[in-house]
């Protein structure tokens, strides 16, 4: 419960930030919370979307990372997307809200 209070608090401090440029290389933290945007918008549990370009997004990001970071970042996504496959009711709510917040990872 500490685990997913820390992560939904990283998110919302992550949501005021602004959108990343393609170019822009992300900190081991933001690429982590990208990580678990990844794993919401791959889960066609909240609703089917398009994930190419979070992919590109992500495959572009990983590059040169230490890859105990990429590994970290690969569970973040596998548990977020198991999360968003068993979610329900206002859990789903705010797992859909915090996809749609991830755009600026993608867009």
């Amino acid at each position: 419960m500490r685990i997913a209070a820390t992560i939904i608090a990283l998110t919302v401090a992550a949501s005021a930030a602004p959108a990343f440029a393609q170019g822009e290389r992300l900190t081991d933290v933001e690429y982590l919370q990208a990580a678990r945007c990844a794993g919401l918008v791959s889960s066609d549990a909240l609703g089917a979307t398009d994930s190419a370009s979070m992919e590109a997004f992500m495959k572009a990001q990983s590059r040169g990372r230490a890859s105990f970071i990429v590994d970290k970042a690969d569970q973040i996504a596998a548990t977020a997307k198991r999360s968003a496959k068993r979610a329900a009711g206002q859990h789903r709510a705010s797992l859909v809200a915090e996809r749609e917040a991830c755009a600026r990872y993608a867009g």
